[in-house]
């Protein structure tokens, strides 16, 4: 292993190690202080482990499973006979995993370097060979699979390669040929619907605030309008089947949470399968042979779930046993009978092989799941806005501390539309158990705008960024302190993307709230991040526009100016960490070096800090670990957690 040799031949001496990256240090706060914590669980093991697998995949045939690993330091894909002895790797970062429709190839999405230009690969499935053949090899492009087409090797892919801000439909043959392109988009479809068999049978073209459903016409390239829906409600259809007339989907037309309906393709009609009174659906697994739901998946605090099938219930619940769990099926083969199962928790997730007549087969687990014995529990929390509004969360208790006065970092999940969530599952998990376990009360809100609750809360979101949305964070933070949780003179707030604009927006419009703020990848300046928006943000502007303002309007450019964290930098008072990827897309570079500027003209304390090889999200671990330890550094001085002080991967980041 490179790392060893590297650590082998340097010969530096331990006292120039802490030069290089500074000291461990114990808690300096006082409720830690006399506290019995557990082990401090080293950088590294947050954010790279050789032994952490995840997404695993059975073929369709049910004959071979594929997973997310390593080879030897390296990402790889790893794919293999069920039952194993034929192993092997294919090496790269990827995304996403699917295997051809006839097992013979797997399906592999990737984001090499960070931009989002994602690039669609396929490797064979059977014999040694490793090498991956690129299926839309277009420069500066998007592609991502839609369906594998039934008894074939052949996948239906999109592409923006002619048009960047729009998709167009194709079909590709992994063992070679050029793509087929099957439909052009006009410019305004924003959903192809394919089915299992490669057949176009509907789109969705957007006009205005007005969505057409439209069929094939007798025509060859026409089309014509089944239904009309408000561009404002949630229709995500999937699952064609019945030769194209019917379709599962989410809805919210008509209701206020998204609710599992059957959604016929010839009238735009619905019919309600499941709901939930109190949250959104947030995902449904289809059969392979019947194409019916078997279960649904949902999280009103901790998780839950409808399985339609008895049977199948009995065997999930006895993998999640008797505490919370979300146990997902990841993939099913052709008859139903070989599944895999991941069981995510609040403090890992373990994947599982199901398969008639045996018993459950463990296959693996992710980082956390390894490091669980000292990671800390998660609550789901409740709390009154100060207009009345019911806001949602979660609270994670540091291991061995009493619940008293706390430092506390409020964890800002990003999107704004989007949600934090109990269990693995959620993109924050790994930071909210790595601040726990460095001794901090970890609060995370679902204010208003969040998704998952409902169209009245999202709706309350709008011209409230900088306004309502912040006083959410706040009135959190207030409840952990009237709670006897937090110190409020030692709270962080930490964010990413939206998240990171709203730690500049507390370190810049409620500073005296604020001991500090962490900014990953955040925005500064909203107007200029519309105008600088990627090609492919075309059709989805107008909900930014709906929410925030559109900057080509003086009026809306103004409230748009002056809920930019960029344009109050003066205001800041206390010390703040910025950490962007070079090769951010959505929030651009840029955003972050206006932020760093303002700062220091102003005079204000800021750490700024750039990965290279990465974008809006670290894929890399080597930026990960840069970015744990920047961050309890930083942390430590200003809130009295501990840190790790230097991590010898440090030495080995330089050869990734």
């Amino acid at each position: 292993m490179r790392l060893g040799i590297f650590l082998k031949t340097t010969g530096f001496a331990a006292c120039a190690l802490l030069v290089l990256a500074g000291c461990a240090s114990g808690p300096t706060h006082p409720s830690l202080a006399g506290a019995q914590l557990p082990d401090l669980v080293p950088v590294r093991d947050f954010v790279a482990s050789r032994q952490s697998t995840g997404g695993y995949r059975v073929s369709p045939d049910g004959k071979r499973i594929a997973w997310f690993g390593t080879d030897g330091v390296v990402p790889a894909i790893w794919v293999q006979s069920i039952d194993g002895g034929d192993a092997k790797a294919f090496r790269i970062r990827a995304r996403a995993i699917r295997f051809s429709a006839d097992s013979r190839w797997l399906g592999i999405t990737a984001d090499p370097t960070g931009d989002e230009n994602t690039r669609i690969y396929a490797g064979p499935v059977e014999g040694p060979g490793t090498d991956l053949r690129e299926l839309m090899p277009a420069p500066r492009s998007v592609a991502h699979f839609a369906e594998a087409v039934d008894a074939s090797s052949d996948f239906i892919v999109t592409s923006n390669q002619r048009d960047k801000k729009v998709f167009d439909l194709y079909r590709v043959n992994p063992a070679g040929g050029p793509p087929v392109l099957m439909a052009t988009n006009p410019g305004n479809v924003g959903w192809w619907g394919v089915d299992t068999t490669g057949q176009l049978r509907a789109r969705a073209q957007i006009q205005g605030d007005q969505v057409l459903l439209e069929r094939p016409g007798a025509e060859p390239g026409s089309w014509v309008t089944v239904a009309e829906r408000s561009r404002w409600d949630t229709l995500n259809i999937f699952g064609l089947h019945d030769e194209g007339r019917k379709a599962w989907a989410l809805s919210n037309r008509g209701r206020d949470k998204l609710a599992l309906v059957r959604l016929d393709l010839t009238t735009g009609s619905e019919e309600e399968r499941f709901a939930s009174p109190d949250v959104d659906l947030d995902s449904v697994t289809l059969s392979r042979r019947t194409r019916e739901p078997l279960l649904v998946h949902f999280m009103p605090g901790y998780p839950a779930r409808k399985v339609f099938d008895p049977a199948l219930d009995a065997r999930l619940s006895a993998l999640a046993g008797d505490k919370p769990a979300e146990v997902l099926v990841t993939s099913l083969d052709q008859t139903d009978k070989v599944l895999t199962v991941a069981v995510a928790t609040d403090r890992g997730t373990r994947n599982y092989l199901l398969r008639d007549g045996h018993e459950p087969r463990f296959l693996g687990e992710n980082r956390l799941s390894l490091i669980a014995k000292d990671l800390a529990p998660t609550a789901p929390i409740t709390y009154t806005a100060r207009d009345g509004l019911t806001i949602h969360g979660y609270l994670t208790l540091p291991v061995g501390a009493a619940p008293q006065r706390l430092p506390t970092v409020l964890l800002v999940h990003g999107g704004p539309w989007a949600r934090d969530r109990w269990g693995d599952g959620a993109t924050s998990r790994a930071m909210q158990q790595f601040l726990a376990n460095r001794g901090y009360a970890v609060l995370q809100v679902n204010y208003r705008g969040s998704s998952g609750y409902g169209r009245n809360h999202m709706e309350k979101a709008r011209g409230e960024f900088a306004g309502r949305m912040h006083d959410d964070l706040v009135d959190g933070v207030r409840w952990a302190v009237e709670r006897g949780v937090a110190d409020p003179q030692r709270v962080a707030i930490y964010g990413a993307s939206y998240g990171g604009y709203s730690a500049l927006v507390g370190a810049t419009f409620t500073p005296e709230v604020f001991a500090c703020a962490v900014d990953v990848v955040g925005v500064t300046d909203i107007a200029r991040l519309l105008e600088a928006a990627p090609p492919y943000w075309e059709l989805g502007l107008p909900w930014w526009h709906r929410y925030v303002g559109n900057p080509a309007v003086p009026e809306d450019r103004a409230r748009m100016d002056a809920k930019s964290p960029l344009y109050r930098a003066e205001h800041a008072q206390k010390p703040i960490l910025i950490m962007h990827g070079v090769n951010d897309p959505r929030v651009k570079l840029e955003q972050s070096e206006w932020m760093v500027a303002a700062l220091r003209k102003a005079g204000k304390p800021v750490d700024y800090v750039t990965f290279t090889g990465d974008g809006h999200g670290n894929q890399r671990w080597p930026n990960n670990l840069t970015m744990y330890r920047k961050t309890e550094d930083f942390l430590a001085q200003c809130l009295g957690g501990r840190t790790s002080g230097f991590d010898y991967y440090q030495l080995g980041a330089w050869a990734f």
